[in-house]
């Protein structure tokens, strides 16, 4: 049988689905991918609400130097990237806390080198990395089982640094992996540690697409023939020769049967899957027991970049309830500019049970009690609470202590005929590279199978 006789259903037409579905169409597979909304990209949104063309990205943010597959992409579809600087950490960072708001090396503000004392926090961090050989296998570093144990919460707990730097690191915990440190492993710490901060000062540049990151998956899902959206997944199930997907669009229930299936959404949301009792136990246990986090955006457009004029970046990390924000907008020039307020844990947890006006006037509010008078200056707002959103119903997997041991292996192996892709079936872990690179390797295995 050749491959043009051979079907695929894709669930979900994120970066997974979508590249998985490229591939396999190129290939010459017959592919359809089911998506439950009325928009293709997941958890890659871009916000368009704003004045004077102005973007923001209400999800996936970041391309890093060595996303080699988004840069492909970005190559591929004529689209310019635009310069960031390191999400890890850039000059004019600013920190909040404890009432006082500054630099963090502005001794003048904290009374010590709240800096130096937060770079050791860094360079213990290198140190844990040395126990990760391979990022990509972590159950099997010499002391998995015990790291799997503790939480990121034990090691920082477990530093000499400041308590304002250990505090300020918990912050970091809750913005780069969305939970609160006691609910993430420290062997994961550990892997990701090894992968991007087994150095205490690597500071790679890190890009945006210029126009909106959206722009990518629109122009994957315009190269596929057979893309059905406001199709909700209601069941799957994997029998020997093929998996049957039944889904919902409007009043109708429709079945396909395929050769194949990838299962390219979230597993917060595959649990409203009936599975038939078809999956093999371990990927049953994964799919209901896997942790992810919790995160808020709240998008702000100001008239006047007024950080700008005091020296400050509109990077900060805080004690307050928003925890993190950044400029939007700083791989732009231009007058205006826009403060994404980025929120995870417990505090996105909050923010997330908020109206979308009481979040924005919460986000609002920290803001002008640092920044006196910059609320006047304020001209659009936007909110995306990704726990809320019901195709989601989280921000990107977290695991817990001792869920790496239990479902590494789990995460990328197919169950029969049923394939896995998302961020969370990488070792890309939360970002837009890790979706397409298990996409695309799930496509791969699909195709060697036959």
């Amino acid at each position: 049988m050749t491959t043009t006789d051979k079907t695929v259903t894709i669930i979900g037409a994120g970066m997974a689905g979508l590249s998985a579905a490229l591939d396999l169409h190129r290939a010459g597979w017959q592919v359809t991918v089911l998506e439950a909304r009325d928009r293709v990209g997941g958890r890659v949104h871009t916000v368009r609400t704003f004045s004077n063309g102005l973007i923001a990205e209400g999800g996936g943010e970041y391309i890093d130097k060595n996303h080699t597959r988004m840069l492909a992409f970005a190559k591929e579809f004529g689209l310019s990237l635009g310069e960031v600087g390191s999400w890890q950490g850039q000059t004019g960072d600013w920190g909040a806390y404890e009432g006082k708001a500054g630099p963090s090396n502005d001794i003048a503000v904290w009374g010590f080198d709240l800096g130096s004392e937060y770079d050791k926090m860094w360079a213990a961090l290198a140190e844990l990395a040395k126990q990760m050989p391979d990022p990509a296998h972590p159950e099997s570093a010499p002391n998995a089982g015990e790291l799997d144990k503790r939480s990121a919460a034990d090691w920082i707990n477990a530093q000499t640094a400041h308590p304002l730097a250990r505090r300020a690191f918990a912050d970091h915990i809750r913005s780069e992996y969305t939970c609160e440190p006691e609910n993430f492993s420290m062997l994961d710490l550990a892997r990701n540690a090894a992968m991007y901060y087994s150095s205490a000062n690597i500071l790679n540049p890190t890009y945006r697409i210029v126009g909106g990151n959206d722009q990518i998956p629109r122009a994957i899902a315009s190269l596929l023939p057979d893309v059905r959206m406001n199709a909700a997944v209601m069941s799957i199930n994997i029998q020997p020769q093929k998996v049957i997907v039944a889904y919902k669009q409007g009043d109708m229930v429709h079945t396909i049967n395929s050769d194949f299936a990838i299962l390219a959404i979230p597993l917060t949301t595959a649990r409203l899957i009936d599975f038939n009792g078809s999956l093999p136990q371990a990927h049953q246990s994964m799919v209901n027991e896997i942790s992810y986090g919790a995160v808020t955006k709240v998008m702000i457009e100001y008239r006047k970049r007024f950080w700008h004029d005091t020296g400050w970046n509109g990077r900060l990390s805080t004690d307050q309830a928003i925890v993190q924000t950044w400029d939007a907008t700083s791989h732009l020039e231009g007058e205006r500019g826009i403060l994404t307020a980025y929120t995870g844990g417990e505090p996105g947890v909050k923010l997330s049970a908020l109206s979308d006006e009481e979040r924005t006037k919460t986000a609002v509010a920290v803001i002008e009690k640092i920044f006196p008078g910059s609320s006047d200056l304020i001209e659009n707002t936007a909110t995306v609470a990704w726990m809320n959103e019901p195709f989601t119903r989280c921000s990107y997997m977290a695991l817990a202590p001792g869920e790496v041991t239990a479902h590494w292996k789990t995460l990328s192996a197919p169950a029969g005929r049923l394939f896995f892709a998302g961020e969370h079936a990488t070792i890309y872990q939360g970002f837009m590279e890790g979706a397409v690179e298990s996409g695309q390797r799930a496509a791969k295995n699909i195709m060697e199978s036959v």
